[in-house]
């Protein structure tokens, strides 16, 4: 796998988020963090490995259309280790099992808990936005911590996929355990 590089990583750790009462600062200030995000997942897809060879791979996106409209905007067409990218807005769920990765940007939820579930040891990577999503048993949650974007990893969950994630991701991440499993 490849390094991340500085410059890149270091761009995205140390982005930080303006405070304003104006209510068109703040549409732009989510937009821009839409944006980090997006930019998070395509780095992530440089820095992991799936058991099976992808030919594609394919970003699966549910929750905030808004969101998801950013994510294809960014990165749908592009490639990654010469690996085109599809982003697939709302994918049903015979189109889940077809993702290398499923983006939740509502990631609590009834219906999230049962969506990990039934993925639990698919090679699908699971990736959401809220502090509890890592924990419920989601792979890789971009967590919001006021100033910059927070990377938390659920190791038991990618060893169970068998994806592996670069040792260069984890030493930037918190590396957090599903709830039932103990806490952290």
């Amino acid at each position: 796998m490849k390094r991340p590089t500085a410059a890149l990583w270091g761009l995205l750790l140390c982005w930080t988020a303006p405070v304003s009462p104006s209510a068109s600062f703040a549409l732009a200030q989510s937009r821009d963090e839409r944006a980090v995000r997006a930019a998070y997942v395509y780095n992530l897809l440089q820095y992991i490995a799936w058991p099976d060879e992808k030919s594609e791979l394919v970003i699966g996106f549910e929750g905030d259309p808004a969101t998801g409209e950013i994510l294809r905007n960014l990165l749908n067409g592009r490639s990654s280790n010469a690996h085109p990218i599809r982003v697939v807005l709302f994918p049903g769920s015979q189109d889940i099992q077809n993702c290398s990765i499923l983006y939740l940007s509502d990631g609590s939820g009834p219906e999230v808990l049962q969506t990990l579930s039934h993925l639990q040891g698919r090679t699908v990577l699971t990736v959401g936005e809220t502090d509890p999503f890592a924990r419920a048993g989601g792979m890789v949650a971009l967590v919001n911590t006021g100033d910059h974007i927070r990377i938390e990893v659920n190791l038991d969950a990618t060893q169970r996929a068998g994806i592996r994630i670069s040792s260069q991701v984890l030493s930037l991440a918190t590396i957090v355990r599903t709830a039932q499993s103990g806490g952290r």
